[in-house]
């Protein structure tokens, strides 16, 4: 049976619709300034009244919502906003931008999405609506894609700049392994490396930072086995048993036990995943953080892959620690599939 015969129809439909903004590299660049603005920052153009209505209110709800799996509570963006008249040249170049605009002016309520308006790499979306009420309808039906238009966005900021300072070892490793390009950037290294895995791992100069990405291969057999749940918690819980070590003996990362993880059906690089976020700790030892997983396939060579990015930050925020390891795994390209460009 097909793999891609598992997919429902909506899902499908909406999966190639990010696609053509978020598969990496096959935008070309323009010639635009570089985007400005602080990692995670959205910048929100909306009038005062408005911000201090239920529009407002449903802005924040989404952008400032917490990001799940996480101990401490952090937004999903920190956002910065502006009334209409004070966007001026200066914020023209901000990398993520929202305009809201409610006024019974609009006759109904539209949604406009472009990328790289005026600076480079770039998300805008414009949302127009007549009433509050029309203004919360669109947004609630439209929240997790604006997140990950966003996101998304962010994820290529990284990509890029990954590319201008490449680990070509490790790079040259994981080709090796697994017959994919990777870029993996420079403070990353191949901590371990065994039968059909390896572990990404970058120590900080800064005092308990640790992150790491895990990537590990096996035949790809059937989609209610391989991407149940409960197999691809035990699956991560066996390969982190065997090569992720705690600093003490017998000591080993797992998932936290008490805590079922949040799968959600995504778009990765324009195939199907599986994603699952949770936390992890190291069984023995009082270290731990959030995780993030990707469960794929390359129909072309039928393969099951498993992309795993961890954070270890206890004195830091997380949120951007995280979004880097993902854009570490975003960046992985089959030769087959030719969806990726190192242009």
């Amino acid at each position: 049976m097909k793999f891609y015969s598992q997919i429902n129809t909506r899902f499908f439909i909406f999966l190639f619709s990010l696609f053509s903004f978020f598969a990496c590299g096959t935008v070309e660049r323009p010639s635009k300034p570089s985007a400005t603005g602080r990692a995670g920052e959205l910048l929100v153009v909306m009038e005062q009244n408005q911000w201090d209505r239920q529009p407002g209110e449903m802005v924040r709800n989404i952008f400032q919502q917490n990001i799940p799996m996480f101990l401490q509570p952090e937004p999903m963006f920190d956002i910065v906003r502006i009334d209409q008249k004070s966007f001026v040249k200066l914020f023209e170049t901000h990398r993520h931008i929202l305009f809201a605009d409610v006024s019974a002016e609009h006759a109904r309520p539209t949604i406009e999405v472009q990328r790289d308006v005026w600076s480079y790499p770039q998300m805008v979306i414009r949302v127009k609506a007549p009433n509050d009420s029309a203004f919360q309808a669109v947004m609630e039906r439209n929240e997790e894609a604006f997140l990950d238009y966003y996101i998304g966005m962010e994820r290529e900021r990284l990509i890029n700049a990954y590319k201008r300072m490449t680990n070509h070892a490790a790079r040259s490793a994981v080709e090796r392994v697994f017959d994919i390009s990777m870029v993996v950037p420079e403070g990353y290294y191949v901590a371990v490396e065994g039968e059909n895995f390896i572990w990404l791992r970058r120590t900080g100069t800064r005092e308990d930072l640790d992150m790491g990405v895990l990537i590990a291969s096996l035949p790809y057999k059937d989609p209610a086995i391989d991407f149940d749940h409960a197999t691809i918690r035990a699956r991560r819980d066996s390969l982190t048993r065997m090569y992720i070590p705690g600093q003490f003996d017998g000591s080993f990362m797992t998932t936290y036990p008490e805590l079922d993880p949040e799968f959600r059906e995504i778009n990765f690089n324009g195939l199907y995943a599986l994603e699952a976020r949770s936390l992890w700790r190291v069984e023995g030892d009082f270290m731990g953080g959030p995780f993030i997983n990707y469960t794929l396939v390359d129909e072309k060579t039928n393969r099951l892959f498993i992309f795993d990015g961890f954070v270890y930050a206890p004195k830091f925020d997380k949120r951007d620690y995280l979004r880097q390891v993902m854009a570490v795994m975003y960046s992985v390209q089959f030769p087959e599939n030719d969806v990726l460009s190192d242009k």
